[in-house]
């Protein structure tokens, strides 16, 4: 009897150690991930916004520039070459709801502009270039 009292003395103790393993274990782990985010977004202060662009215009729209900016950096892309109905999607280092500005040439040398994604709540902007202008569709 004795024996088996030890036995389940030692299973209990070999339990609690287990236990305040696995406690230890799960919170490197937490703090371990807390310390991984941390450091990532220090790397990338800014948000990513994804912006499409769709062409609904019948002919090809030799330059697009999109331009926006932060305290942090100031950006342009420029896209060339935009045929009819094609849409591209890009990625921009840029804040929510920050707003940025749209820029195109037509083959006739016109310009039309416009400052989208002001009030912008979803990831993805979609973005029209029509005869009616630059809007955003959503």
């Amino acid at each position: 009897m004795r024996h088996y009292r030890a036995f389940i003395d030692e299973m209990t103790k070999m339990e609690r150690e287990l236990k305040h393993l696995l406690i230890a274990i799960g919170l490197g782990l937490l703090l371990g991930g807390l310390i991984v985010q941390r450091w990532h977004k220090l790397d990338f202060p800014e948000s990513v916004v994804f912006v499409e662009i769709t062409n609904t215009l019948n002919e090809v729209v030799p330059l697009v520039r999109i331009e926006h900016g932060s305290d942090f950096l100031q950006e342009r892309i420029l896209l060339t070459q935009f045929r009819p109905n094609e849409t591209r999607l890009i990625r921009l280092n840029h804040e929510l709801g920050k707003g940025y500005t749209i820029e195109a040439q037509l083959k006739n040398k016109e310009k039309i502009e416009a400052c989208v994604g002001r009030y912008a709540t979803q990831w993805v902007e979609h973005i029209e270039i029509g005869l009616s202008g630059i809007r955003s569709v959503d």
